[in-house]
C-alpha cells in the first residue's frame, strides 16, 4: 500500500472491472471491491496482490490478500480465502493495475497549494489547458507546452521546445532545441537537448556548432540525470516507448529504436544506431558509428564495438556472443583447475 502523504489512490475497484480492466476472468464473487494494491507479504483482505513465480508458493497460501492476478498454470496454487483472477502475465497486469490505482500523472503533480506562484514564463510561450507550473519553472520564448503537462520546481523549458500533452517533467531537469511527444515523462535533473561532443582536433581544437534537434517521441521515459545531446547537424532520435534509466548519456545524432530499455550509468556514442527494442544493461556501451540490430541484448558491463544483427546477445568488453563468453571462461577455469 502506498503513502497517501506521497500517492493518492484512484480505487476502489471491483473485481469484474479489474478482471476487465486486464482482460482477465474472475474465478470468485465479481461484485467484491479491492482499495488497494500490495505485495502477498502485505496485503489485506481489501487489496490485490499478484503471483508469478511458483517458488514463492508459501508466500501465496500464507498471503490475506482478496484477490491475486495469476496465470491458470498456477491457479491451483491460489489458497481459497483469496479470489483468483485469472490472466496471461500477472506482472504486466499488475503494472496496469498499479496504474489504475494510481494514476502516473496524479504521481508528479504538486501537493494541494503549490502552483502557478513563482513561475517564470515568456510572453510569447504557449500553454495549454490545465498546466501545472511549480515554483521556480521557467518557460522560454516561443515554447509550446500541451495540455495536462506538469512542469516540476525549477525545471527549465528553453526557447522553442515543444512538449506534446500529460507530459511530466521533473524538478530541476533542463530542456532545450527538443521536441518531445506525447505523454513524455523526464525525471529530476535530466538534461536534454545539450551540446554534443563536438571538435575538429587539431593545434587548437576548433568547437563545431551543434545545429541539431533532440526528438523525444511518445510514452518515452527518461530517468534522473541522464543527459541526451542534441544533434550535430541532423537530430538525435528518441523512439516511442523507450525506456531510459538514471544516468544514461545519449550523444549526438544517436537514433534509438521504439521500446528500448537502457539501464543505469549505460552510453551510446555519436551516430550509432539502436534498433527496436534493444536492451542494455548498466554500465553498458556501444561505441561512435556503429548499429544494433532490433532485440538484442547488450549485457552488464559490456562494450559494443562492432555492429550486431538481429537478436544477438553479447557480454563482455568487446562483447560478443554470450556463449563464446562462456565457453572461453569455461576454458580458462578448466585450464587453471588443471594448473593448481
Amino acid at each position: 500500500m502506498a503513502d497517501p502523504r506521497f500517492f493518492e489512490c484512484a480505487g476502489p475497484f471491483s473485481a469484474s472491472a479489474i478482471a476487465a480492466l486486464i482482460d482477465g476472468q474472475c474465478t470468485g464473487e465479481a461484485d467484491a471491491i479491492f482499495s488497494d494494491i500490495s505485495s502477498l507479504e502485505l496485503a489485506q483482505p481489501d487489496m490485490v496482490s499478484f503471483f508469478t513465480n511458483p517458488k514463492l508458493a508459501e508466500q501465496l497460501a500464507a498471503s490475506k490478500a482478496g484477490a491475486v492476478l495469476i496465470s491458470e498454470k498456477n491457479r491451483a496454487l491460489c489458497p481459497p480465502q483469496t479470489q483468483a483472477i485469472i490472466c496471461d502475465d500477472p506482472y504486466r497486469a499488475m503494472a496496469i493495475m498499479a496504474q489504475a490505482f494510481y494514476p502516473l500523472t496524479a504521481q508528479s503533480r504538486p501537493m494541494p497549494g503549490e502552483g502557478q506562484d513563482g513561475a517564470m514564463l515568456h510572453p510569447t510561450a504557449r500553454l495549454g489547458e490545465n498546466v501545472t507550473l511549480e515554483l521556480g519553472a521557467m518557460i522560454g520564448r516561443h515554447a509550446e507546452i500541451g495540455d495536462n503537462c506538469v512542469i516540476g520546481a525549477g525545471a527549465m523549458i528553453g526557447h522553442g521546445v515543444v512538449l506534446g500533452h500529460d507530459c511530466v517533467i521533473g524538478p530541476q531537469a533542463t530542456i532545450g532545441y527538443s521536441l518531445l511527444g506525447n505523454r513524455v515523462i523526464v525525471q529530476a535533473g535530466a538534461r536534454l537537448g545539450t551540446d554534443g561532443f563536438g571538435f575538429a582536433p587539431g593545434s587548437q581544437h576548433v568547437k563545431i556548432p551543434q545545429l541539431g534537434r533532440l526528438i523525444v517521441q511518445s510514452d518515452v521515459e527518461i530517468g534522473a540525470n541522464a543527459t541526451l545531446d542534441r544533434g550535430a547537424v541532423g537530430d538525435t532520435i528518441i523512439g516511442e516507448g523507450t525506456k531510459i534509466d538514471n544516468l544514461v548519456h545519449i550523444a549526438h545524432n544517436v537514433e534509438i529504436g521504439r521500446h528500448c530499455f537502457l539501464a543505469a550509468h549505460s552510453a551510446v556514442a555519436g551516430s550509432s544506431k539502436i534498433g527496436d527494442y534493444v536492451q542494455m544493461g548498466g554500465f553498458a556501451g556501444v561505441v561512435g558509428h556503429i548499429e544494433v540490430g532490433a532485440h538484442s541484448v547488450i549485457g552488464a558491463h559490456s562494450l559494443a564495438t562492432k555492429s550486431l544483427p538481429k537478436k544477438s546477445s553479447v557480454s563482455g568488453a568487446p562483447a560478443r556472443p554470450r556463449s563464446e563468453l562462456y565457453r572461453d571462461q569455461a576454458f580458462l577455469s578448466k585450464l587453471r583447475k588443471q594448473s593448481d
